[in-house]
């Protein structure tokens, strides 16, 4: 039997939501003494292997379906995941306590990797949300992998070879930084104004894949404030962060099996 979700279990996953993460902060005390931060590399690589997973194939079933349906949602559905999937694989690569890569693992490569990955993928997703959809009489998918690798490769090579010169975004053990901060409110603004514009869609074609996308967006929105608290990228904050990154991954896979399944 297929699991529909309805305007009620929209309003109590994002309740719980909220309720889970006050309640994380609550008893944290409690938490913290089952809590072991030597482990957090291990569950962070795990928890970074979904989400890359739930990118690849988003942007794998997008690229060959474009071909039937020559969507051009399908076509920047499948850049905007080849995008973010790259660099949450860099992040994850290049997170501190990872063997060497390329360079040694660092605070800073992963950090600027997270924001880089977030902020594309809020962009981009906006970008869908506001453009109409339209069939494309020409096939871009050639152009469009060759661009997405070249927007990858950019960014890439500027956080491995200008590492050192790049604005410091997290102060291991004291926390973030004002620009770092900055970031990811305005991430967190772009996110809630596609929760806005998706929830005006779902109010005009009550469709269950417009309610899973906006879940997600709640999930990515309380993903992104989370990440202006934290003290350490080992800390129980980070850990929850990324929790709560998986689960709104979770609900785009929804999202996208649910408009492919009314298909």
């Amino acid at each position: 039997m297929k699991s529909q979700l309805t305007e009620g279990k929209f309003i109590i996953y994002s309740i719980l939501a909220i309720m889970l993460l006050m309640a994380i902060h609550l008893f944290q005390t409690q938490i913290l003494t089952v809590y072991n931060p030597d482990n957090y590399v291990g569950f962070h690589t795990m928890l970074e292997s979904f989400s890359i997973s739930i990118s690849a194939v988003i942007f794998l079933y997008g690229l060959k379906s474009f071909g039937s349906t020559r969507s051009r949602q399908m076509l920047l559905l499948s850049f905007t995941f080849f995008i973010v999937g790259t660099l949450d694989l860099f992040h994850s690569l290049s997170f501190k306590g990872m063997p060497y890569f390329i360079t040694e693992s660092s605070v800073a490569k992963a950090t600027w990797f997270w924001v880089a990955a977030r902020g594309s993928q809020s962009l981009l997703v906006l970008s869908m949300l506001l453009l109409p959809e339209r069939k494309l009489k020409r096939d871009y998918r050639a152009g469009m992998l060759v661009t997405g690798f070249f927007i990858v490769l950019i960014i890439v090579f500027d956080i491995f070879y200008f590492e050192k010169s790049l604005p410091i975004l997290m102060m291991e053990g004291k926390g973030t930084t004002l620009l770092k901060n900055c970031l990811e409110y305005a991430i967190s603004f772009i996110l809630f104004i596609s929760l806005i514009i998706t929830l005006y869609h779902y109010h005009i074609e009550k469709s269950e894949a417009k309610l899973a996308i906006a879940l997600a967006f709640v999930y990515l929105l309380l993903t992104e404030l989370i990440f202006t608290i934290y003290q350490s990228v080992f800390d129980l904050d980070n850990f929850t962060g990324h929790i709560f990154k998986a689960l709104g991954f979770y609900f785009i896979l929804k999202s996208y099996y649910f408009s492919n399944s009314t298909e």
